[in-house]
């Protein structure tokens, strides 16, 4: 089995227990489960990687102004919907 080009040390071990698996198992049943469930822990790796690109791509670009405004948005939300909870206990009794 050729060793395809690997970007990640996460994936490199995924690639080393399915060739593991290929030469511990002999053709059957219980191969082809090892198999089918090592190639989705791939896919899903390679999934996750993409979307982590996109993320980190999003995060080299953001300026620290925004990056404020985020974090006193969050902070202020449980504040805001707490003061609006106690207004309207207030208004309905």
């Amino acid at each position: 089995m050729a060793t395809p080009t690997v970007a990640g040390p996460e994936e490199d071990q995924l690639y080393d227990e399915l060739r593991r698996a290929i030469e511990e198992f002999e053709e059957g049943e219980q191969r082809q489960t090892v198999l089918n469930r090592m190639i989705r822990q791939l896919r899903f790796a390679k999934w996750h990687k993409d979307r982590m690109r996109k993320v980190d791509a999003y995060c080299q670009r953001i300026k620290p102004a925004t990056l404020w405004i985020i974090l006193a948005t969050g902070a202020l939300a449980p504040v805001l919907l707490f003061t609006m909870f106690i207004w309207v206990s207030l208004w309905v009794e």
